[in-house]
């Protein structure tokens, strides 16, 4: 099965603005959660899916300084925005992650993944029930599931060389 971390990013933050592209030890918070998924064993694809919005112009340019993946679209419906990477790239799994979490433990993802692998289900996560600290949560679930629950006929949207675009 093809698994694909799906990194949500966007300058827009209500709370700390900016925040995915602050720097952290001479990288971005966003640096730092790409090169820690990288790291994970049963991941094959890494995308950021961000906005459309030209305040996040400057993701885009931290994805290809990155060499990562990055998609964008609607800023309010995020669920189209994780539905177009999963078309676009393949993915029969999907892991959520955020990008302000920049201690994502690899070996951690890559247990949630296991365990949702291992097993007849839909969906996977180690934050149901709090046991780690946050910032280390990670979702998996499969594209049949996010089919489900975004519902409805969806189109894909055209792609340029460096994004793609929504």
């Amino acid at each position: 099965m093809r698994v694909t971390a799906i990194i949500q990013a966007r300058m827009g933050s209500t709370r700390l603005p900016g925040k995915v592209l602050m720097g952290l030890h001479r990288e971005s918070v966003l640096a730092r959660v790409v090169q820690r998924l990288r790291r994970a064993r049963l991941i094959d694809c890494i995308v950021v899916a961000t906005t459309n919005r030209p305040s996040d112009d400057v993701i885009v340019r931290e994805c290809n300084s990155l060499q990562v993946a990055c998609l964008r679209g609607s800023e309010t419906d995020v669920l189209d925005r994780y539905w177009q990477v999963a078309h676009w790239f393949g993915a029969e799994v999907i892991v959520r992650v955020t990008s302000d979490c920049p201690l994502i433990d690899a070996e951690l993802t890559d247990q949630t993944i296991q365990a949702f692998l291992s097993q007849p289900a839909d969906y996977a996560s180690n934050a149901l029930e709090r046991t780690y600290p946050r910032g280390l949560d990670t979702e998996a679930f499969t594209i049949a599931a996010l089919e489900s629950v975004a519902g409805g006929t969806r189109t894909l949207r055209t792609r340029t060389r460096d994004a793609i675009h929504l």
